[in-house]
């Protein structure tokens, strides 16, 4: 016998033997992945080789019974040691350095924790990936990519640091703690409203949102709590926000303190005067009424009906016409007849299209709708560029009888 890799070898049974060798049902496993691994031609890492020689070392007395002398074996190699690079280090990465080749449509900087197998750092890595996204990974250079943002850089650095020897750029030490500093110091740095002020929002910002509410008080606070996705805030004092939110009517503050910006209200539970008081509670105008298709007539009788006395009719715009047919001949009537055919402009306070399609005059006006009403949760028949134009809106009521599964996953049921 000659090296340490025969002697795993014989005890594999991967080489010729005298007598028997039987391997404890614990070892088999390791021994059998070690001698495949030399039968091939690939070396033993250093660790490999410990195990390897602990190994030869635990079944010294069946080698001896069987005639096999292993202390020059022990000591003796077939293939040389494979280096392993161990470092573990976590880096700011330009994509065009290492990225791209991977991810060709990515520009960015991207935060790169490298390590070599281990299932502890796996794990980590496995469960981060849950929270900060998939990433990128360089098999052949162990090396895990991520977008270089806030979330990455705190939860990577927090879990991948000195204390499991990690190398840990200095410059993202520094981003580190500066978002550590901001997590205890929310105060300093988090967008929102502390003791009834607006704090840390940008100038454009903050004259955006007064513009929009007014000066923040006990009763207004919980339009600003509705509309926070639209201002940017994620602080509101607790014991104020609750006093404002009670001052609701009860399907009004769940539609506030909704966790989606697309909400159901089931037309089987709810007539359509609650959904025109939801929209006036919040004071959500201008206001967009999608109307379906198949149904408009019938629909923006019940709607129109319902803002009626409250939004006046000039303040109203109907951008689309139907043919005249039975239906299509009731609904351009009752348009002409209330005087709906509008012009869209600064002061518009609703304006009603029809599923199937925008309109350039939409498109090409200043108006912007502050909130939605659709009265069909399912596949839009103009695709997705109602779709795509509704994405941008941050309250989407779906006043239907059932959420359609095309969109389950993005709507909230109240």
């Amino acid at each position: 016998m000659k090296t340490v890799e025969d002697c795993i070898e014989i005890l594999a049974g991967m080489q010729e033997r005298n007598g028997e060798f039987k391997l404890e049902r614990s070892d088999y496993n390791l021994v059998t992945s070690l001698a495949r691994q030399t039968f091939k031609g690939i070396g033993y890492t250093d660790r490999q080789h410990q195990l390897a020689q602990e190994k030869v070392l635990h079944y010294r007395q069946q080698f001896e019974d069987n005639g096999y002398d292993i202390d020059l074996a022990l000591c003796e190699l077939r293939i040389e040691l494979r280096k392993i690079d161990r470092s573990r280090w976590v880096k700011i990465i330009e994509s065009d350095a290492a990225v791209r080749p991977l991810t060709p449509t990515d520009d960015g900087q991207w935060i790169a924790v490298r390590f070599i197998f281990q299932k502890k750092l796996i794990a980590n890595i496995d469960r981060l990936k849950r929270s900060i996204g998939e990433g990128t990974y360089d098999k052949e250079n162990k090396v895990h990519y991520f977008p270089l943002n806030e979330k990455t850089v705190y939860e990577i650095v927090s879990n991948f640091n000195e204390e499991n020897n990690f190398e840990v750029d200095e410059e993202l030490k520094n981003y580190y703690e500066k978002l550590v500093d901001m997590e205890n110091n929310k105060k300093n740095y988090l967008p929102g409203i502390y003791g009834l002020k607006l704090r840390n929002l940008h100038e454009k910002s903050l004259d955006y949102a007064v513009s929009s509410i007014g000066e923040p008080d006990i009763d207004n606070l919980c339009h600003f709590y509705d509309q926070k996705e639209k201002f940017g805030l994620y602080h509101f004092d607790e014991e104020d926000l609750e006093i404002s939110l009670n001052s609701l009517s009860p399907i009004a503050k769940k539609v506030a303190i909704r966790k989606k910006k697309q909400v159901l209200l089931s037309s089987k539970e709810h007539n359509v005067n609650t959904l025109a008081e939801i929209v006036l509670e919040l004071y959500r105008f201008p206001l967009l009424v999608v109307l379906n298709e198949k149904n408009c007539y019938n629909e923006i009788v019940q709607i129109h009906k319902a803002f009626s006395g409250i939004i006046l009719d000039e303040s109203c715009s109907v951008l689309f016409r139907l043919d005249n047919n039975e239906e299509g001949t009731s609904f351009n009537q009752y348009i002409k007849r209330n005087n709906l055919n509008n012009k869209v402009d600064k002061d518009t306070k609703i304006v009603y299209i029809s599923s199937n399609k925008i309109p350039k005059p939409l498109l090409q006006s200043e108006w912007f709708p502050s909130a939605a009403i659709t009265t069909f949760s399912g596949r839009n028949y103009g695709g997705t560029k109602v779709d795509d134009y509704l994405d941008e809106v941050d309250l989407i009521i779906h006043y239907d009888d059932e959420v359609s599964p095309w969109k389950a996953k993005n709507i909230e049921k109240l």
